[in-house]
């Protein structure tokens, strides 16, 4: 299962990292043009949303298999190693009940926006409902994570991305 989760996780890192490329590029370019035309290129703020959305929730598992997410260590390091384990778990169990509500809302909510067609208007007509289901292909990916991470810490390793002191 852990494999699996390096599997995903990499290349919505990938995606992740190239999503930031894009948004980057759209907004100076759009940046550029303003200054030299007066206004905006069409599309331009609706696609940086669209690649912020990807940014963040393809990220979301790459950073819980390569432990570059944030975390406040500061008061498990200086619990025993047995206490610090069962607080890492409870927190990784707590956190994946919380996924797997956001998954099935979100789930429910890509299903809705991909029914209805669903856009936002701006410059231009822009669909939501790929970045609804980016949400959700994210939160599921990050949950599966927590599932491994529950798992590695019960049988008494340290999460993945974690090295040991």
């Amino acid at each position: 299962m852990e494999k699996l989760a390096e599997r995903i996780a990499t290349p919505l890192g990938i995606l992740a990292s190239a999503s930031t490329i894009v948004m980057m590029l759209g907004i100076s370019a759009d940046v550029v043009y303003r200054n030299v035309a007066g206004r905006s290129i069409p599309g331009v703020l609706e696609l940086s949303e669209s690649a912020l959305v990807a940014t963040v929730f393809f990220g979301l598992a790459y950073a819980g298999t390569s432990g570059s997410h944030i975390a406040v260590d500061l008061l498990v390091r200086r619990l025993p190693r047995r206490v610090a384990q069962w607080t890492m778990v409870t927190a990784w169990v707590l956190g994946a009940g919380i996924l797997a509500w956001l998954v099935y809302a979100g789930f429910e909510r890509a299903v809705d926006s991909l029914g209805r067609g669903e856009t936002r208007m701006g410059l231009v007509s822009w669909p939501l409902w790929p970045a609804r289901w980016i949400i959700v292909i994210g939160f599921t990916a990050f949950l599966l994570v927590a599932l491994v991470n529950i798992v590695r810490l019960v049988r008494g390793h340290l999460p993945m991305g974690e090295e040991e002191d």
